[in-house]
């Protein structure tokens, strides 16, 4: 007959083991945050020391991830809410009794406590970095590029505004819709612009870029949208199927 001592090791492992494969699956969809994803992978790891190992120990290393599933609870609302929480409590249940059963469990508690901030400070120290980059480039009114038309006519009748790079033969452009922009570079009657990017990067590998402005107008500040200009990038390829538009 199984004891009750195993049907508890293995209830405990499961939940740990299952919980943190679901939650790495969650948060490879989106994270808010870096910092959530090395705590939720630890648990899986822990789910088998529980099982198979020792549960005094993988419940006193347990501790700080668990902090991380806690955080999660304010992201979510009704049903995911429930069952988070729902599992977030039985697993402190069975983190308590391990420990309850166990004397040395103050190093690997000191451990588990420790990797919690590791992660939040490698969260703020390498990820989610920003640079500002500055391009100048050509300004299109009508939508015309040297390659041709960018794109329809927007839904009011105006053609797209196009700013566009050349790098190395081919182009890079963002095509805006933007009245302010549109009266503002006309104006001017200038045939280039200086256009800040924000260029996002996590662990020195770029991510993702916007525009942060266009001749001095500020459209976001980081990720902050501060204008809408409904835009849209991308670029053409001239002489060879190499990408250019790196920042």
């Amino acid at each position: 007959m199984v004891s009750a001592l195993t049907i508890s090791r293995i209830a405990a492992g499961m939940l740990f083991t299952i919980g943190g494969i679901c939650l790495t699956l969650a948060l490879l969809l989106g994270t808010p945050s870096f910092w959530y994803f090395p705590c939720v992978c630890a648990l899986t790891p822990l789910g088998f020391v529980w099982w198979f190992c020792r549960p005094s120990l993988a419940a006193a290393l347990s501790v700080g991830p668990l902090v991380a599933a806690v955080a999660l609870l304010r992201l979510l609302s009704g049903t995911w809410f429930a069952i988070l929480a729902g599992c977030v409590i039985l697993a402190v249940a069975f983190v308590l009794v391990a420990l309850r059963d166990s004397r040395r469990w103050t190093i690997p508690l000191a451990i588990s406590l420790a990797y919690l901030p590791t992660a939040f400070c490698s969260d703020r120290l390498f990820t989610n970095k920003v640079k500002v980059k500055t391009f100048q480039m050509s300004v299109s009114l009508d939508g015309k590029v040297p390659w041709g038309k960018v794109g329809p006519n927007w839904e009011d009748g105006t053609p797209p505004l196009v700013l566009y790079r050349d790098v190395n033969g081919s182009y890079c452009y963002t095509a805006f819709r933007s009245q302010e922009l549109r009266e503002r570079l006309a104006q001017k009657r200038t045939a280039t612009v200086a256009v800040e990017y924000n260029v996002f990067s996590d662990f020195g590998r770029t991510r993702s870029s916007n525009v942060r402005s266009v001749d001095g107008v500020l459209l976001n500040d980081g990720e902050h949208e501060l204008k809408d200009a409904e835009r849209f990038g991308g670029e053409m390829l001239m002489d060879n199927f190499s990408s250019h538009c790196s920042y």
